[in-house]
């Protein structure tokens, strides 16, 4: 499963620089996309990919955090999708809409320590 952890943590390495680099132009690509689907279908992306975290933490130096990162990509997954008391709406809202550009540089700073730390840690 080294495939997924290199593919995860390039493809983050990506998003960060992005988000850091061009902040407006990728929170509107974040707002076409979620706006383009349903919050159920949304829901089984997180899911996956924490599954799929789950079985390739074995490929890690750090098996743990990539287990805690998978666990935690299952729930939000679950949170999205029975969504209580629409409260993934309003996080989804807040993120897109009201976030400030320096949060959301930051959010890219820790992605992109996040991906470049998960390639460092594979085996």
């Amino acid at each position: 499963m080294k495939w997924f952890l290199y593919a995860i943590s390039l493809i983050w390495i990506s998003i960060g620089c992005c988000t850091i680099l061009y902040t407006g132009e990728t929170r509107n690509v974040a707002k076409k996309f979620v706006k383009g689907f349903d919050n159920k279908i949304l829901a089984i992306l997180p899911f996956i990919i924490g599954i799929l975290f789950i079985l390739s933490a074995s490929a890690s130096r750090h098996s743990w955090l990539i287990r805690l990162i998978g666990l935690i990509a299952v729930i939000k997954g679950v949170f999205i999708f029975t969504n209580p008391k629409n409260y993934s709406d309003k996080i989804t809202d807040w993120y897109l809409n009201s976030l400030s550009d320096q949060t959301q540089r930051l959010y890219g700073v820790i992605t992109l320590i996040l991906g470049t730390a998960i390639l460092s840690w594979i085996l």
